[in-house]
């Protein structure tokens, strides 16, 4: 069962923008730089967890050092916007490992993939074996990610 924050705080707001720098810092650290007590933060953070502000702490690979030297978008568009096609479509992808990001959007496509992989053999195996061969999707257009020039995981909370 889900808490509710019925609106952010600016402690709430401080929290979550120190969080997303580093998840790894400490409560110690936390209460240091909002001016809190230990226990008040460790509250506020679980709180922020448990009504679903914080949904997961993890490390972010840089991608090119563990392999995955190449970026792709890929934009899909399905022959049918039936439940039942886009269902089979999303369970597919999700089963694909160098699919990392899957956006379900609006244009001359149904979803926008961010894939990795170790080289572009590797992503044309995908394509040719693993997404052309899936009956859902009608027109797939794929770009090469030359460089990236921002890639931040820091949301923008809006302050009210």
């Amino acid at each position: 069962m889900e808490a509710t924050i019925p609106r952010l705080d600016k402690v709430d707001h401080q929290l979550l923008n120190l969080l997303q720098t580093n998840a790894k810092v400490t409560n110690a650290y936390l209460s240091q730089q909002i001016g809190l007590s230990q226990a008040a933060v460790f509250e506020r953070v679980r709180k922020l967890e448990n009504a679903g502000y914080i949904k997961n702490y993890y490390a972010q690979v840089d991608s090119a050092k563990a392999g995955l030297k190449m970026t792709f978008f890929v934009q899909i568009a399905l022959a049918s916007s039936r439940k039942s096609s886009v269902d089979e479509f999303l369970d597919k992808v999700e089963n694909m490992g160098e699919v990392v990001e899957c956006h379900h959007i609006t244009g001359s496509g149904n979803f926008l993939l961010k894939v990795v992989t170790r080289d572009l053999m590797t992503f044309q195996r995908l394509i040719m074996d693993g997404m052309s061969s899936l009956q859902e999707i009608t027109n797939l257009e794929s770009m090469v990610v030359l460089s990236c020039v921002k890639d931040s995981k820091v949301m923008p909370i809006p302050v009210d």
